[in-house]
């Protein structure tokens, strides 16, 4: 079956064609959903976030410019939504922790794992709590490149900062999770 371009699909639903739109979602859904999930790592904020994207995508259809590729610019508004998310969940946890004057609890997780032995399943989840542990522009680096396979020219480009910086971003990333993970990786 021969699938029509992304740049075709864009300009008809740029045009009021809603089957082009939703080809478009079909087709990057589930992507833009694993980037937002690796970000806030809950199932429902996730898939929340994901659903504002698309929203967003749809309401911005008509002004884009087609600079950068569909998906670039779509991963772009995810991210963006998803670090404002970030910030705005960060200062009600903190001002949630002065007004209580302790920490706030540990919030029930909805990972849903492969059955894994015992101590892969243990590693993975210290892995996961360093790569969240990780301040916000380092971890969206960091897993952006890492996870995501993206370049340092792309993912500067979806976070709006410099190559340099994904890279440097990248680095502090590694050094901070190497220092965290080396208990779990010395043999």
């Amino acid at each position: 079956m021969d699938e029509p371009e992304d740049e075709k699909l864009v300009a008809q639903a740029k045009a009021g064609d809603v089957e082009a739109f939703s080809q478009l979602v079909e087709r990057h859904q589930e992507k833009i959903y694993q980037v937002v999930r690796r970000l806030v790592r809950n199932h429902e904020d996730a898939a929340d976030l994901t659903q504002e994207t698309w929203m967003t995508v749809y309401r911005s259809l008509a002004g884009f410019r087609e600079q950068a590729s569909f998906p670039t610019w779509v991963y772009r508004i995810a991210v963006n939504l998803t670090l404002n998310y970030l910030r705005k969940k960060q200062k009600e946890k903190f001002r949630q922790t002065l007004d209580e004057g302790r920490p706030e609890g540990k919030t029930a997780r909805t990972e849903d794992f492969l059955a894994n032995p015992a101590e892969d399943f243990q590693l993975r989840e210290k892995v996961e709590q360093a790569v969240a542990s990780l301040p916000l522009p380092y971890r969206s680096a960091f897993i952006l490149v890492a996870y995501e396979g993206m370049s340092h020219r792309q993912a500067a480009e979806l976070l709006g900062c410099s190559e340099n910086t994904v890279a440097w971003r990248m680095h502090k990333a590694r050094k901070k999770l190497q220092k965290q993970l080396k208990p779990y990786l010395s043999g």
